[in-house]
């Protein structure tokens, strides 16, 4: 027997609706454990490089504050220590913020999953069966309704496959970059918060300001990696990501239903 159309957008409806309800009570394992445990390990390693990104800033102020202190030293060693540390103090100030815009993208993709995940899969689930039923007991077709459903199912499906694609380019090609990164900005952060002292003639001073621009040199040079890798992570990965997945799930509009 040959079934009418109504009857299979009925059937598809029903389909549609128990397949969100148990994406609800399945919950996508290990998929979504795998994506929330990127997202989650993302933002700590974020709050860290923000932590230590701000350390330097610190220390670099307390290098600046310490200036005053030198002049009997040396002639002109305040405005070498500002030559040297002023890029830098400008640089963290920079990579701080695109550290809190990162943040922020991490946060974003976080709730995006957990929302996806959560009670508006259920009701949307609910509803589909609902209309289901609606459709094979009256014949009445709702095609917006329909495409609505599967745009829900492709984009449940699409998030976080694509934040699983994330993690693999992060663990397989910036994880090693950042961490060594990170070991080398922390190092830095301890050689500005330790401050200035120990100076008893101009040769001290001397070797100082040449410290501390071989140091400030190396330290712009890793917070610009870091602000790569990061603008990468954050801003790059998730633009490409968002583009592929409502490119994908909007064809669910163009479907002749």
């Amino acid at each position: 027997m040959k079934l009418s159309k109504d009857r299979v957008y009925g059937f598809l409806l029903l389909i549609a609706g128990v397949a969100l309800v148990l994406m609800y009570l399945s919950d996508l394992q290990p998929l979504n454990d795998r994506a929330e445990e990127y997202l989650e390990r993302g933002i700590k390693n974020t709050l860290a490089s923000y932590l230590i990104v701000r350390g330097i800033n610190a220390g670099v102020s307390v290098v600046k504050e310490s200036e005053l202190s030198l002049s009997p030293a040396g002639v002109g060693v305040s405005l070498a220590l500002g030559e040297v540390l002023d890029p830098l103090d400008d640089i963290t100030e920079r990579v701080s913020s695109l550290l809190l815009v990162s943040f922020v993208s991490f946060g974003v993709q976080r709730i995006l999953l957990e929302l996806l995940s959560g009670a508006l899969l259920l009701v949307s689930g609910v509803l589909s069966i609902l209309s289901g039923i609606f459709l094979l007991s009256t014949g009445f077709h709702v095609h917006l309704l329909t495409r609505l459903l599967l745009f829900l199912i492709a984009l449940r499906l699409l998030v976080p496959g694509a934040v699983f694609v994330n993690d693999l380019v992060y663990t397989n090609f910036l994880q090693p970059r950042l961490e060594a990164t990170n070991r080398e900005l922390s190092e830095a952060k301890g050689r500005f918060t330790s401050g200035v002292t120990g100076l008893r003639s101009p040769d001290d001073v001397r070797e100082l300001v040449r410290d501390m621009k071989e140091g400030a040199e190396r330290a712009i040079e890793n917070l610009l990696h870091l602000a790569l890798y990061y603008s990468f992570q954050t801003v790059v990965l998730p633009l490409l990501s968002l583009w592929l997945i409502l490119r994908l799930s909007l064809s669910t509009f163009s479907l002749r239903l």
